[in-house]
């Protein structure tokens, strides 16, 4: 693989080993001075991998942040490279995380799945951490990658983490165009913005990439099988986009989607899901994230309790210690000091 040095206007720049990304979202810069520095760098903040440059004077530029909400984002400027994951580089379902490759500039594919996606500026390409993969960019270009969980690509939409499946948001979708401008609004405009409203900038960002993949990969269910999974996005939605309500019973979506409450729980049982479970377990992830906010550091425990959804402090410390093996008081100290 060639190894090259950076023009010597970047070499005369300090090195840094371990940006601080902790200030979201302002990116931070990598210096690593040669290819395979860069190579390193990509290994700790997407997914360990081997780059190939396919140029004889390879140039790279890395940049980084991390999302208040958890996640981060990686921009990446270089000449014709490729990336390959190998098999062993994946990570297991339970631990996997999406991909979302902004197509800023330039001209590629990805592979992932045996399927080859064209990448054009524009695009927005979604793949996971849990299968291997590789990226080849055939021109100069600049993607911009946002990582998270992929359970919070999926959430409470129709597909789950093992039905998953590399998808590309073409650049002439509306929604994928809303997307790019939000991308742009959230981490390169230079206008100030207080932590809150980043936050919220954030969260739109991810929920119109999950709208845009769930669109793209319901396309391809076949028509006969269409309707359960419709339903199901449908009922998930409602459920979590009211999952902080203590008063959201069965009888009470049933109501107000119109069905009955037979429906709602075979629709579950489709999914060999119970409604209770379903419901308690998305509380207690919402919960988990409060904890591990700094920005809300100071917030009562009963306070997150109820936040989520909870009616009783006492039931939510119970079901958080059986859910995650400890007190959500001794979570919130052990994330804080980077354990949990």
């Amino acid at each position: 693989m060639p190894r090259a040095s950076l023009p010597a206007s970047h070499s005369a720049r300090p090195a840094c080993t371990e940006a601080d990304l902790n200030f979201a979202p302002q990116f931070r810069p990598f210096y690593a001075q040669e290819i395979a520095g860069y190579e390193r760098e990509l290994d700790k903040l997407v997914l360990p991998g081997e780059f190939t440059a396919l140029t004889e004077q390879p140039r790279v530029q890395l940049q980084a942040c991390r999302l208040r909400a958890g996640g981060l984002v990686v921009s990446l400027e270089s000449t014709p490279i490729s990336v390959h994951h190998r098999a062993e580089h994946a990570a297991d379902l339970d631990h996997a995380e999406f991909l979302a490759s902004f197509v800023i500039a330039g001209h590629g594919v990805i592979v992932q799945n045996d399927a080859t996606l064209p990448l054009e500026p524009g695009d927005i390409i979604f793949r996971t951490t849990a299968l291997p993969s590789e990226i080849r960019m055939y021109t100069n270009s600049r993607i911009v990658v946002v990582k998270g969980p992929l359970a919070r690509l999926l959430g409470a939409h129709s597909l789950a983490m093992s039905q998953f499946t590399a998808q590309r948001g073409v650049a002439g979708l509306a929604m994928v165009q809303t997307a790019h401008r939000c991308l742009h609004h959230v981490f390169f405009d230079k206008a100030e913005s207080n932590p809150t409203s980043s936050l919220f900038a954030e969260q739109a960002l991810l929920a119109l990439l999950a709208s845009i993949y769930t669109s793209q990969a319901l396309e391809k269910i076949p028509g006969d099988a269409r309707a359960p999974a419709d339903n199901w996005q449908v009922l998930a939605s409602y459920i979590d986009a009211h999952i902080t309500d203590p008063e959201l019973s069965v009888q009470a979506v049933a109501d107000v989607l119109r069905v009955t409450t037979r429906w709602v729980h075979r629709l579950f049982k489709m999914r060999s899901l119970q409604y209770t479970g379903y419901v308690r377990e998305r509380r207690l992830q919402l919960a988990r994230e409060a904890l591990e906010d700094p920005l809300r550091s100071q917030v009562e425990i009963k306070e997150i309790a109820a936040s989520c959804g909870f009616q009783h402090a006492s039931h939510f410390i119970r079901r958080f210690h059986e859910r995650f093996g400890m007190s959500p008081a001794v979570y919130r100290r052990t994330a804080g000091s980077g354990g949990a």
